[in-house]
């Protein structure tokens, strides 16, 4: 689908410009000028010549064009780099200079505006995060709310653009959100909880002390007289009035018993008094004071003697069953450290086995410019090294297999992040700008670092493949001639890591090409490209790449390709 502004593919004579098939009622008569490129047709004077018929010309359309048409082959980037936008655009537009227009032979329409208006809504999703759609249509909108005249002799007189996420952003956005509402939910279903659990134990504790006073009160009652068994019935009846037959029963039993026991015990005197009589031990004139002495006032009105009934001291006690139990011995159970006084560990007496290693072990350096030069996009790498993060942490089995530590450099070079294993409670460490700009310093450390850490790392797993380093060029080198002896000897060592090397800004190909351990592995910003965002699309490159080196290290290899994303380009054809 195009619009044709120029309507004749070539010259044609004056004349002929009414047979032209569809001709609009606005349109502009371009002739070729002698010594000069064009001039529009317009009314003349009697005293100027009129341009014959014969005249070759162009006819430029001058109506109105609107179009509405969704940005599809350019991809709108948001802020954080792994997401995208969508936008829907309803552009207005006409020619305000056919000069122009013939002169720069514009053909199609479409190209000219869409081309201009997918550039700045590209600039424009770059500063905006992936949740915020409506806040960047709406800068955008703000922006093109003016009449836009283009080099190209045409003008947008209306522009309209509608910004959301696409389909996999939407979704990424309603799982973020869902996840938001549920913990959102779960704080409120907690507290709920507590609140009950609260009111439960309070409810409980009113409830004990309740318990408490009134058994207290019952034992201060009980306490006032003497506890019997006829006083405990008594107190049962208090209660429940509804078994007064069964305590009548009771109490009928026990005085029955009770007569029983008295019948035994006096005959069990009479039978002593005749005892001792027979014998001699006591006379007929002793059992008034017998009875008195020693069997007490209730041997009175008895009508016998009292008598004396000895125990015999050779009986034991002895259980009904005639069988003591015996207590289980839990010594044999008991764990052997336990039966020595040692500690004892429960659960198992051994610490579980580390998890085994993967099949190959990557590590990684990110080597960042935090120069001078670098202050404006010092926001872009500190969420790049977030999202680097969350591409790793998000994939557990590929960070397993990598190790990644950062390292920034301008006049010094400084390790903020120590090689680890990266994972969501990784710190990101924090950025700052310093002045000086050399590259000296920061491949020494790698010199220093990269052999010592493999070695430990060789120490650690069975396969440890070749680290590689991520390196950022910003701004130039001030030891321009100092800092080459430093990469050689760095490739030189057994230990060689595999240098990517990236460059933003003007003149860094060169510097590129030098630092890259291969010509592939080298590549820079566009020409023209802002720098924030070609930060952002390095580190698209880096998580990529990320994800693709782990993945090929958990199967045992090593592949490192690079796929530019729009906005960098290899440098390997310079």
């Amino acid at each position: 689908m195009s619009v044709r502004l120029i309507l004749n593919d070539r010259a044609i004579a004056r004349g002929q410009v009414g047979d032209l098939p569809g001709l609009p009622p606005a349109v502009a008569i371009v002739y070729p000028k002698e010594g000069g490129p064009f001039e529009v047709e317009r009314v003349r004077t009697r005293t100027e010549r009129w341009f014959g018929r014969g005249r070759p010309c162009y006819v430029v359309d001058l109506s109105d064009h609107r179009r509405r048409a969704n940005v599809t082959k350019t991809p709108l980037t948001c802020k954080d780099g792994g997401h995208r936008f969508q936008a829907t655009v309803d552009v207005g537009f006409r020619v305000h200079d056919p000069v122009a227009v013939v002169a720069r032979n514009v053909r199609d329409a479409l190209a000219v505006v869409y081309g201009y208006l997918t550039d700045r809504i590209r600039l424009c999703a770059a500063r905006f995060a992936i949740t915020e759609a409506m806040a960047a249509q709406l800068a955008i909108n703000q922006e093109l709310d003016r009449e836009i005249l283009l080099p190209e002799g045409i003008a947008i007189y209306h522009c309209k653009v509608q910004m959301e996420p696409d389909a996999a952003a939407a979704q990424y956005i309603r799982d973020l959100e869902d996840a938001r509402r549920r913990a959102r939910l779960g704080v409120h279903q907690h507290e709920a909880k507590l609140s009950e659990a609260r009111s439960e134990e309070e409810i409980e504790d009113l409830r004990a002390a309740a318990r408490r006073r009134r058994e207290a009160e019952e034992r201060a009652v009980l306490a006032g007289g003497t506890l019997d068994f006829e006083r405990l019935i008594r107190e049962h009846l208090v209660r429940h009035p509804e078994d007064t037959s069964q305590a009548l029963a009771q109490l009928t039993q026990l005085r029955a018993a009770e007569a029983t026991q008295h019948e035994i015990r006096d005959q069990r005197h009479v039978e002593m008094v005749k005892y001792l009589i027979e014998r001699g031990v006591v006379r007929e004139v002793d059992l008034p004071g017998l009875r008195q002495g020693v069997l007490g006032p209730s041997a009175e009105g008895t009508g016998v003697s009292g008598v004396l009934e000895r125990p015999d001291a050779g009986t034991a006690p002895s259980f009904s069953s005639g069988v003591v139990p015996q207590l289980p011995d839990y010594s044999a159970s008991a764990p052997a450290s336990a039966q020595a006084g040692g500690a004892v560990q429960w659960g198992g007496g051994s610490a579980a086995a580390a998890s085994a290693p993967p099949n190959g072990l990557i590590p990684v350096y990110l080597v960042l410019d935090t120069s001078t030069e670098s202050s404006g996009c010092l926001t872009d790498l500190q969420n790049m090294l977030r999202s680097v993060q969350t591409a790793l942490a998000s994939s557990p089995d590929v960070a397993a297999a990598v190790r990644l530590s950062v390292i920034t450099y301008a006049d010094g070079a400084d390790v903020v992040l120590p090689l680890t294993q990266v994972s969501w409670r990784t710190g990101v460490p924090g950025l700052s700008v310093a002045p000086g700009c050399r590259y000296r310093p920061v491949l020494r450390r790698l010199q220093e670092l990269v052999p010592l850490e493999t070695e430990r790392l060789k120490e650690q797993v069975p396969r440890v493949l070749r680290p590689v380093v991520f390196f950022l060029a910003v701004g130039e080198a001030e030891d321009d001639a100092e800092w080459p002896a430093a990469h050689a000897d760095l490739m030189a060592h057994t230990y060689h890591p595999h240098l990517v090397a990236c460059g933003v800004g003007r003149g860094r190909a060169r510097a590129v090409q030098r630092l890259a351990s291969r010509p592939e592995l080298g590549v820079v910003a566009v020409d023209g490209a802002d720098t924030a965002q070609s930060v952002v699309q390095f580190s698209v490159l880096v998580q990529q790449t990320l994800l693709h080196l782990g993945r090929s290290a958990l199967a045992g290899r090593m592949e490192l390709r690079l796929d530019c994303p729009q906005g960098l380009r290899p440098v390997a054809g310079e």
